[in-house]
């Protein structure tokens, strides 16, 4: 049996979902947490320092050397470029290991109200296309795995710079004397990195991230291109991004359609959420309406023990050990 991915989400989410046969790339950079995406400056420093030593460059980082901007060394100068980079907008839906986990419930699943519905994860992985700028990571939370990331590219594009520019020879002076090109190179694939990378205190949540990380041009022609562009891969369709209003936001957005693998079994299983109202019928209804094979989906309840009581218009917590 294949593992499952599971999304953890509100009833009116999961009917858009069963229904459109798509899940929705939402903007990262509008998430509630303000560190999305800036995590990777925690390891960037260190992780440099270790590259540099392994490939033998001798460069001082934190040497005197005045930029065009406000940086005053070559640390500053990355560290300022990736900080605008990773304020870019990429597009992410989520995904746990684990299909019934309280927190999961309470943070993504309307508070114990709503589904999460099991991806079968060998077709849900297939979605990975460096091509169309879409990738499916496990999100690393160790400090020790997101430095060993960093240094797993740094590697791969100081072969890739040697072998291009022929500089093996002297690398190391042609390095501090290209460092601003470097960090143009460096910047994009860091910015990707930086997409699947959390604080060591969200690692109950063992997530997988699909994300979609395209490059906007400034040029207006180009980017009404790039809002009109569908993308057909690996019987996905990644449709143009487009708006919609969330409270006091305008949040970007891409629908990635699932619809040629339905009959696959992409989705395997629906548990319904501890404090849901909804029985296995509704579910098994709601499938068979849209065209999915309702007999092979594994329609469950729930065995976290958590319910929100309503009493006079208040609402209450029981969690029952």
């Amino acid at each position: 049996m294949n593992e499952k991915l599971y999304h953890y989400c509100s009833l009116e989410t999961f009917i858009a979902i069963i229904s459109s046969k798509c899940l929705r790339l939402s903007d990262l950079s509008k998430s509630n947490d303000y560190m999305e995406r800036k995590w990777i400056m925690n390891i960037l420093e260190e992780a440099l320092d270790k590259s540099f030593k392994d490939e033998g460059i001798i460069i001082n980082l934190r040497e005197k050397y005045r930029y065009g901007n406000d940086a005053n060394n070559h640390i500053d100068y990355l560290l300022e470029m990736l900080r605008d980079e990773v304020t870019q907008s990429n597009y992410i839906t989520c995904f746990s290991r684990k299909g019934d986990l309280l927190s999961q419930w309470k943070a993504y699943g309307d508070d114990g109200r709503g589904v999460s519905i099991g991806f079968d994860s060998k077709l849900l992985y297939k979605v990975d296309s460096c091509k169309n700028d879409i990738y499916i990571e496990d999100v690393l939370y160790d400090k020790e795995e997101q430095i060993e990331g960093v240094l797993t590219y740094m590697k791969d594009l100081f072969e890739l710079e040697q072998n291009t520019y022929r500089v093996s020879d002297d690398f190391n002076k042609y390095f501090i004397e290209e460092f601003d090109a470097f960090c143009e190179v460096i910047c994009d694939e860091l910015a990707i990195l930086s997409c699947y990378m959390k604080n060591l205190a969200f690692k109950e949540e063992d997530e997988v991230r699909i994300f979609y990380a395209p490059i906007i041009s400034d040029e207006p022609e180009l980017i009404q291109e790039q809002f009109s562009k569908t993308s057909r891969f690996n019987n996905y369709v990644l449709k143009p991004i487009n708006f919609c209003a969330r409270k006091d936001q305008i949040i970007g957005y891409s629908d990635l359609s699932f619809e040629k693998l339905i009959q696959r079994g992409v989705i395997s299983e629906i548990i319904i959420g501890p404090s849901s109202r909804v029985n296995k019928d509704d579910i098994y209804y709601l499938l068979t309406k849209f065209g999915y094979n309702s007999n092979d989906i594994y329609i469950k309840q729930s065995q976290t023990s958590y319910r929100l009581i309503g009493l006079n218009n208040l609402v209450f917590i029981s969690i029952m050990v």
